[in-house]
């Protein structure tokens, strides 16, 4: 009976010292949470591109039509207003040359109206007189009553004559009214297919030629507006509540140490968003918030537009 009992006992008892020892053995897998806020940093790196103050500008026609003329190639400067492009305008100028010469004679006609109805104010206005006279004399008895009769169907005939003149000098008045604003809308609509530079800059790319086809609103040119160089840089959002406007910041080339630029932090965005500027794919998968700084940088550095770049901003003791 003891015999059977210390059986029994022996491997409840190896069990037990074994669990105890593989508590013991076991390593401390809980998590530590780390405050970024306190972890000690001299700088903040965020990769970015370069670009104008404004922003690289895709131009868009108003219009669509056939591409007769192209006045500037890549890589020239251009001028506010400057024409860049002229898509086929042939109807257009003749719809506009029709109306202007309609507008100038109906301009001519108002002007013949306004004639007649001083014509016909000079009339009524004489006969009137005439008229004031002849009933004087027609009381004294020096004139006959046939007479008075006659002069003032002739005065009633004439101020409907005016009035009839004065209808006409408002009607050939609204119609040319109306011919002016048909010949600015003709001007509008044939201006729209001289495509211009909406800025001073430089133009990156054409993407049109000569004889190609565009359609209204379709992107026909990228433009670099004249201006300040900036750098459109992202921070990781473990940093951003530490970056503040006006820091100093140096620029270099992805993978390398030399300094290629210096700038100012000129703009925070007031939001956390996901990663744009160098995502692979629209649909890609992002766990990681960034947000947006743009840099202004110093003087002529010689970068080009759209470069990847490191963007190295030097915080403040106050911000470490």
């Amino acid at each position: 009976m003891n015999r059977k009992f210390y059986l029994v006992l022996i491997p409840m008892i190896i069990t037990a010292c074994g669990g105890s020892n593989d508590k013991k053995d076991k390593p401390d897998t809980s998590s530590k949470t780390v405050n970024s806020a306190m972890v000690p940093v001299s700088v903040v790196v965020g990769v970015g591109k370069v670009e104008p103050e404004k922003e690289i500008i895709s131009l868009a026609t108003s219009t669509g039509g056939v591409v007769k003329e192209i006045f500037r190639n890549d890589g020239e400067g251009i001028k506010k207003d400057e024409p860049l492009v002229r898509l086929d305008d042939e109807l257009e100028l003749i719809r506009v040359s029709q109306l202007r010469s309609q507008y100038d004679s109906q301009k001519s006609q108002v002007e013949i109206e306004k004639l007649n109805l001083l014509e016909s104010e000079a009339k009524l206005k004489n006969k009137k007189k005439l008229l004031e006279s002849v009933r004087s004399l027609e009381l004294k008895g020096a004139e006959t009553t046939q007479t008075l009769d006659d002069l003032e169907t002739e005065v009633t005939t004439l101020s409907l004559a005016v009035e009839k003149s004065s209808a006409s000098v408002k009607l050939s008045v609204s119609r040319l009214r109306e011919l002016s604003e048909q010949l600015k809308y003709a001007e509008a609509e044939a201006s729209k297919k001289i495509l211009r530079s909406p800025y001073d800059g430089i133009l990156l790319e054409m993407h049109i030629e000569k004889g190609s086809a565009v359609n209204q609103f379709e992107k026909y040119a990228e433009v670099a507006p004249s201006g300040p160089m900036t750098v459109r840089t992202e921070v990781d959002e473990l940093f951003a509540g530490r970056l503040s406007e006006g820091l100093d910041a140096d620029i270099r080339y992805i993978g390398s140490d030399s300094i290629v630029a210096k700038g100012k932090v000129i703009f925070l965005s007031p939001y956390l968003k996901k990663k744009s500027l160098f995502s692979q794919k629209a649909n890609e998968q992002e766990d990681r918030l960034v947000r947006e700084v743009r840099i202004k940088l110093d003087g002529d550095n010689g970068l080009i537009l759209n470069s990847k770049v490191e963007s190295v901003i030097i915080l403040n003791s106050n911000q470490l």
